[in-house]
């Protein structure tokens, strides 16, 4: 369930947005939904996978600083 503080604020970004007002009924489906697909796709980041790609990036700027000097 999606507080009345939450809702609130995405009525007021829906509003802003497509320049109109919505429902209570309305914002709850779009939000639950939102929600819903959110949940769906976001999946964090392993810090093992964080740090091996800032290692990788570090190394080639390195290699660029290199072949520039």
């Amino acid at each position: 369930m999606i507080s009345d503080k939450a809702l609130n604020e995405f009525k007021a970004i829906w509003r802003e947005e497509f320049q109109q007002e919505t429902s209570d009924e309305v914002a709850m489906e779009e939000a639950t939904q939102l929600l819903t697909l959110l949940d769906a796709i976001y999946r964090p980041i392993k810090k093992e996978w964080a740090k091996q790609y800032d290692d990788e990036t570090n190394l080639q700027n390195q290699r660029k600083n290199l072949d520039l000097g």
